[in-house]
């Protein structure tokens, strides 16, 4: 397996809105920036699943839809809107972290 690292986004508002449409999830911490706020945080965050799905596009664009059998997340920081996303090959699959470094997952690969 031989990925790259790659980027993502900045993931945007409307990413996490149509996100939240699409899988009928509109808790309100992906949607309304005033209960994000009252729950302490800087704005709206996005999905866990949506971040997985970036990152996993990264992966596919550059292995080929054949190539992935299963992927296995672990989501450990919130992603906000603005934030560059970047997927980084590590061993048995891929960390995705913010344009800081922070680690936002971890995705181990299954590909064949």
């Amino acid at each position: 397996m031989s990925i790259r690292e790659s980027r993502r986004g900045p993931v945007n508002r409307v990413q996490i809105a149509r996100y939240a449409g699409a899988v009928g999830d509109f808790n309100p911490v992906h949607v309304d920036d005033e209960f994000a706020r009252a729950a302490g945080l800087p704005s709206v965050i996005a999905h866990g699943p949506l971040t997985v799905t970036l990152a996993l596009d990264a992966v596919v664009e550059q292995l080929g839809p054949d190539a992935l059998r299963s992927a296995k997340a672990r989501l450990s920081a919130p992603v906000f809107p603005g934030d560059e996303l970047v997927v980084v090959p590590v061993d048995g699959g891929v960390e995705v972290r913010k344009a800081d470094g922070s680690a936002v997952a971890t995705i181990q690969l299954g590909t064949g």
